[in-house]
């Protein structure tokens, strides 16, 4: 039942997204970036192989033959999105960087017109909207001002860079959906993404030498998200985007500023405010509205 439901599985992959902003903001603190994306996927990969392992060995033909597909998915929204995130919040705020999240409904939406050339249901757009303004009422705390005088600097700038690569993922996935079992390309996506981060990890301890404190937080910090975050999100959002396509999917990351801020909440000791509740109000509203367009639109199209 959970498989065959998008709106399920996108909330899960959002929730526990909103959950990996929490843990990752505290991890690069202690990890340098890309030596954290590396870990993470190397986590991921080794709890993958035992299960699709021989699944994605059978599939190698079909990989082969769309491997400028593949290469192209593992770049982006393994590879790139995620160590780009970990790099931008090193030299930007947690406001900016949402900020800069909230705009993926609307990159994913024209990217796959541009790309697929899937039509926009204009319909959608005022949700797009009411759901942007409750993500930019969450991060700015309910203060306009806060929002007004925002600066913006090379963080902001990457972290818009991942912004795109993931919308290029999102609609990558839309082309190769349905053809090639969803479990095993994240298996195949990951060893690519790997071969592409384990020499930059390296290059990175060579010229900043840190020095790693590991304790208890840490490994389940990264047993979070390299099993959680990884897998099972990854998973989930990839199913969605096969049965109800990119454009329909992308309306839910704004889940994810709600999900970071309750989960800043329940674990840091902040408090509930009233802007929490009236963002949230917000980005639900308009997640349900720019959905309710998108789908009477395939039906007439159908």
């Amino acid at each position: 039942m959970i498989r065959r439901s998008p709106y399920i599985l996108l909330v899960l992959a959002t929730c526990i997204w909103g959950g990996n902003f929490v843990a990752g903001k505290a991890l690069v603190l202690h990890i340098p970036p890309i030596t954290l994306a590396a870990l993470r996927w190397g986590i991921a990969f080794l709890c993958l192989l035992p299960f699709y392992g021989k699944q994605a060995w059978g599939l190698r033909v079909e990989f082969l033959r769309n491997w400028k597909m593949l290469l192209f998915l593992s770049a982006t929204g393994v590879a790139g999105f995620n160590t780009l995130t970990y790099v931008a919040v090193q030299f930007t705020g947690s406001i900016n960087a949402s900020l800069m999240n909230s705009a993926t409904p609307i990159i994913v939406v024209i990217l796959t017109w541009l790309v697929i050339r899937e039509r926009f249901a204009w319909s959608a757009l005022p949700g797009i909207l009411i759901s942007m303004a409750g993500v930019s009422w969450i991060i700015s705390r309910g203060s306009l001002s806060a929002l007004l005088h925002l600066s913006f600097n090379k963080g902001d700038l990457l972290m818009l860079i991942a912004v795109l690569c993931w919308g290029l993922y999102s609609v990558g996935m839309k082309k190769v959906g349905g053809r090639i079992p969803s479990s095993p390309l994240l298996l195949a996506q990951v060893a690519i993404a790997l071969v592409m981060l384990i020499p930059l990890s390296l290059i990175e301890w060579a010229v900043k030498s840190p020095q790693i404190a590991w304790n208890s937080g840490l490994v389940s910090g990264l047993i979070y998200i390299g099993l959680f975050a990884s897998i099972v999100a990854f998973l989930s959002w990839n199913r969605a985007i096969e049965l109800v396509g990119p454009q329909r999917c992308a309306g839910f990351l704004n889940f994810i500023p709600m999900f970071s801020a309750i989960f800043a909440t329940a674990f840091t000791g902040e408090s509930l405010k009233l802007y929490h509740l009236l963002g949230a109000v917000c980005i639900v509203a308009g997640v349900y509205l720019t959905n309710y367009a998108m789908k009477k639109r395939q039906t007439r199209a159908a």
